[in-house]
């Protein structure tokens, strides 16, 4: 009985630091750069705002002949730099893609960096494109 208790106690634990560690910049920037990148738009737009799906709508839109190609692609995510905002409420992530299309020779890109604006909503994290 003590060692069932002991199991369960150290599952909760670990299923507790999962879960945590899934909602920050981090963690939603890379959910979001690999869908995208493997054309999963519908799972991209579940991590940005209302505006932001917009433009993942209209990127859906423009890559719409690669999307074959987009989905077989082995994306990988690395994140370099996370600016934290002084009253933690957005953040600015800079990472590498790496295994993406080129959209231009239909061959595949070493690497892509990346800059992503985060904001916080009723506590989530999401993915806001700015317009520059």
């Amino acid at each position: 009985m003590r060692k069932l208790n002991s199991f369960m106690i150290l599952l909760i634990m670990v299923l507790m630091a999962s879960c945590s560690n899934s909602n920050t910049p981090e963690a939603v920037a890379t959910k979001f750069n690999i869908a995208l990148y493997k054309a999963d738009f519908e799972v991209a737009k579940g991590l940005c705002t209302e505006d932001t799906r917009k433009v993942v709508d209209f990127i859906a839109a423009m890559v719409q002949e690669k999307v074959p190609e987009m989905k077989k692609s082995d994306i990988k995510y690395k994140t370099k730099d996370v600016k934290l905002a002084e009253d933690g409420n957005s953040a600015e992530v800079e990472g590498i893609i790496m295994g993406s299309i080129d959209m231009n020779t239909g061959g595949v890109k070493d690497s892509v960096a990346t800059k992503l604006h985060m904001v916080k909503l009723q506590d989530k994290w999401l993915v806001q494109y700015k317009l520059k």
